[in-house]
């Protein structure tokens, strides 16, 4: 089988198992979440900066999973139709064509996925001024921390909260939060 083939599908052959197997390697490592999709980089001396930033996701299209995608896709047409039955010139234009295509269509989808992607870091900073539900009871005076339901950054969540007024707030009432100290929301009775 090797031997039937011509140099050119041999040289193409080698390129595209290469990187097919770099690209399903990569895959593998992405499915059990060891891939890091988020182009922060790769952290080498362990104080918590990246210190080589392999791959921006959401920004170039020439990335390192596009450069990948290129010598595969353009290594397996290149096989594909360098049989003899064409020139070696127009095996490689079509080979670099379609290489170049994987990059583009790869860089595209990257940013398309970067797009979709959210923080998800809660600020309780953003529930000032917002309306919510006592959960649990909350004590006068600032005296002990009750809880409320309120729905921010497009979830409901539980948070700590305590009031100043000289009254306990009950468990169903409506209140709207005034400020935060960061952990704790501080609130008032809606009448």
């Amino acid at each position: 089988m090797w031997n039937d083939w011509t140099t050119l599908q041999q040289i193409y052959f080698c390129i595209a198992l290469l990187f097919s197997a770099v690209l399903l390697v990569q895959l593998i490592l992405m499915i059990i979440g060891i891939g890091s999709d988020s182009g922060e980089g790769v952290d080498l001396n362990g104080d918590g900066n990246p210190d080589v930033t392999v791959d921006g996701d959401s920004g170039p299209l020439f990335t390192v999973k596009g450069l990948i995608s290129f010598f595969a896709i353009g290594g397996w047409v290149g096989f594909a139709i360098g049989d003899g039955s064409l020139k070696t010139g127009w095996v490689i234009l079509i080979s670099v064509a379609s290489g170049l295509v994987a990059l583009v269509a790869v860089g595209f989808a990257l940013r398309a996925m970067a797009k979709l992607q959210t923080n998800g870091v809660m600020d309780i900073n953003n529930a000032v001024g917002k309306v919510a539900e006592v959960y649990l009871t909350i004590p006068e005076k600032c005296s002990g921390t009750g809880k409320i339901t309120v729905e921010l950054q497009g979830r409901f969540t539980e948070m700590a909260a305590m009031t100043e007024n000289d009254e306990p707030i009950k468990t169903g009432s409506k209140v709207k939060i005034t400020k935060t100290d960061g952990t704790t929301c501080f609130v008032e009775k809606i009448f």
